[in-house]
């Protein structure tokens, strides 16, 4: 039996070098010090909605810790501002505005969620919106940020923030630490692909003559996903669930900073605004009939074929509503690393990754078309499901891989208008009168702590952000 070392992957190859691509790289580079990694930075994709709306979770600051990027030099850089959530104004079937914001909203009496203390008190007609017991929300809606805070009787622990990146400046913060750190990044253009005798890729030619073999290749390259379709052109479409929208960016004269961003509904689709270090980012959306901009296909792929690996926009399409799209290629790029398998890519090894994936997958979809679901559009399977679960008790339903916290499908639900009818029997062993007098006293605290707080743009210059 051959031992492990002989076993190990001893080259990566990288196809893409937008965001994607250079976090795949420097992720592999780092964690597999004595593995050959390269970056091929064939012509941008436009249709990359990872590259050119970049959203993230907080999941961000974990990935960055495992590619060796500190957060103040992505801030310094002008490349990224803090980001408590979003704020949704007018969805598809109405409404009052909600915040989606990552953290903690309310108390637990115990065993007993907030959010069934909640549910009760409005049907008794006494009770402030959701997200005004999220302190991440009162801040969002005032504008204002500070980092969260270790002391857990503090109500600035209760949550946690992402970033707000501007694409072109992270992509080249990404670049230049690949190239410090001794990757060998270039440009190129694929003109094909050589083929192993078992199917898995042998090589990449390129325009101008070179041969580029690799143990494992890495398709970074967009939703066309080029090197894993030449493998396997298989693809799941998800247009029942989400809309085939087309997509214009733009960007608009300096607004001032924020600390969440914005989507507004219209009869035609939705617009949102991210204020960015100098600029404001435009994402308008239109129906599949509009014309121009970027054509989003909803969908996803099986990721792992053999020796190539999907990653980003090559694996998964889904809409930039949620903020999701570099958050779910980092996930990928992690869990690529923690189930690394031998260089024969052994199936085995390869249906467990894509076993994980899949389940993945089918939340985000779930998640994705919670936010359409007012629209009209049919609902999947699975969010169908939640949702008669949350309606009936107010229960969430755990799931395998799913990659978004109990909280944040809680605020989700009830900002789209799904509501529990019934108080869960284990919330009828609270005091109503006690629990009412308990949501007031965090409502009025919360109310209190912005004006303690400074400005938003003045916390960014005090964290070394450009003036």
């Amino acid at each position: 039996m051959a031992g492990s070392g002989e076993r190990a992957i001893r080259s990566v190859a990288v196809l893409g070098g937008g965001i994607v691509g250079l976090s795949a790289a420097l992720a592999f580079a780092r964690a597999l010090p004595r593995v050959a990694v390269r970056v091929i930075e064939i012509p941008p994709d436009p249709a990359a909605l990872t590259d050119r709306v970049p959203g993230s979770w907080p999941l961000i600051a974990r990935f960055h810790a495992a590619i060796g990027l500190d957060e103040a030099d992505v801030l310094r850089a002008g490349a990224a501002t803090f980001k408590l959530g979003t704020r949704f104004e007018g969805g598809p079937g109405g409404g009052a505005p909600w915040y989606q914001v990552h953290g903690q909203t309310g108390f637990a009496a115990g065993s007993i969620p907030f959010h069934q203390l909640w549910a009760r008190a409005r049907r008794a007609g006494a009770v402030l919106p959701f997200d005004q017991y999220s302190a991440a929300a009162v801040l969002a809606q005032a504008g204002k940020f500070v980092h969260p805070e270790g002391d857990p009787r503090s109500p600035l622990s209760s949550y946690d923030y992402a970033l707000r990146l501007d694409p072109a400046r992270y992509a080249a913060l990404l670049r230049a630490l690949a190239v410090r750190r001794g990757l060998v990044v270039a440009g190129g253009a694929l003109a094909g692909v050589e083929r192993r005798d078992d199917g898995g890729v042998a090589a990449l030619r390129l325009a101008d003559g070179q041969r580029v073999a690799a143990d494992l290749f890495l398709d970074c390259a967009g939703p066309g996903a080029t090197l894993l379709g030449a493998l396997d052109d298989g693809f799941e479409d998800w247009s029942a669930g989400l809309p085939r929208e087309r997509l214009s960016i733009d960007a608009a004269p300096h607004v001032a900073a924020t600390s969440c961003d914005t989507v507004r509904w219209s009869a035609s689709g939705w617009e949102m605004r991210a204020a960015l270090p100098g600029y404001e980012q435009r994402v308008t959306a239109g129906g599949a009939n509009a014309t121009g901009g970027i054509a989003l296909r909803p969908g996803r792929r099986v990721p792992w074929c053999r020796n190539v690996l999907a990653l980003g926009d090559a694996a998964l399409v889904a809409s930039p509503l949620p903020g999701t799209a570099l958050y779910l290629a980092h996930a990928a790029i992690l869990r690529a690393l923690e189930m690394l398998p031998g260089r024969d890519c052994h199936p085995l090894e390869l249906a467990e990754y894509n076993r994980r994936a899949g389940l993945e997958g089918a939340r985000v979809l779930d998640f994705h078309a919670l936010h359409y679901r007012a629209a009209g559009r049919p609902v999947p399977d699975g969010l169908a499901h939640d949702i008669e679960q949350f309606t009936r008790r107010g229960r969430v339903p755990t799931h395998d891989e799913d990659p978004f916290p109990r909280e944040s499908w809680i605020g989700a639900l009830i900002g789209t208008g799904v509501l529990p009818g019934h108080t869960d029997p284990l919330a009828a062993g609270v005091d109503a009168a006690e629990s009412a007098a308990a949501m007031q006293r965090l409502a009025d605290g919360l109310a209190t702590v912005p004006g303690q707080l400074p400005e938003y743009a003045r916390y960014l210059r005090l964290r070394g952000a450009p003036g």
